[in-house]
């Protein structure tokens, strides 16, 4: 069992689970969706990302809207690098181009968004975690505490045994083993691999296998 990491730490954890959460909404990206639309997505079962103090006071709106477009950008690297096409991230819609990939000129488009990430300006501002920390550390410390709660159960209230049960068999963890953060991830990343959309999964078991990692997470305070 491990204490409350430093900041920097629980970034990531929080970005790496978003970014998976975000994966399995392909159909969402595609259709095109805005920032605002998305924000009350995830507010919302089974997601519970943010609530409706994320939206309303200047500061944390500014700490909501830079995790969710550190996500997407994040999400932009990973389906460029899949094949998937190019997500184009704009606060009034955000859209999966899946035509970027496939251009007549296809090698030197490819080497063009390959490059995305490292010439895009507003990219390399929101993969600086410098730039969240710079508002405020007190704040930034605070909030990110709120998302821990928020994220290991949804709700305030007492874990349930059968609930924590099924979330080491839904993950493959036997009960009896140590967890550690990097065991669970582990167990994790290997279940949402065989369940993701993009594997020949459903959107429902992929955030079934997010929400025991969340729940598990939660539970042996692994944050």
């Amino acid at each position: 069992m491990q204490n409350q990491p430093d900041a920097s730490e629980a970034y990531v954890l929080q970005a790496e689970l978003l970014v998976d959460t975000l994966s399995t909404q392909k159909p969402l990206f595609q259709r095109g969706v805005s920032e605002y639309e998305l924000i009350e997505i995830l507010k919302k079962a089974p997601y519970h990302f943010f609530d409706d103090a994320s939206l309303r006071e200047p500061l944390m709106l500014f700490k909501t809207h830079f995790i969710v477009f550190h996500a997407l950008y994040q999400l932009k690297r990973r389906w460029i690098e899949q094949g998937e096409g190019v997500l184009d991230i704009h606060t009034l819609n955000i859209k999966l181009n899946q035509e970027s990939a496939r251009s007549d000129n296809d090698k030197k488009s490819q080497d063009k968004v390959g490059a995305i990430t490292e010439a895009d300006a507003l990219a390399e501002y929101y993969l600086d975690w410098g730039n969240f920390e710079k508002a405020d550390r007190k704040s930034v410390d605070a909030l990110l505490n709120a998302f821990w709660q928020r994220m290991a159960s949804g709700n305030a209230h007492t874990f349930e045994q059968e609930g924590i049960v099924d979330a080491h068999a839904l993950l493959g963890l036997p009960q009896d083993e140590h967890v550690s953060l990097s065991v669970l991830k582990r167990v994790y990343k290997k279940a949402l691999q065989l369940v993701h959309p993009d594997k020949g999964g459903t959107q429902q078991e992929a955030q079934d296998v997010i929400h025991a990692y969340q729940l598990l997470l939660g539970y042996y305070s692994l944050k």
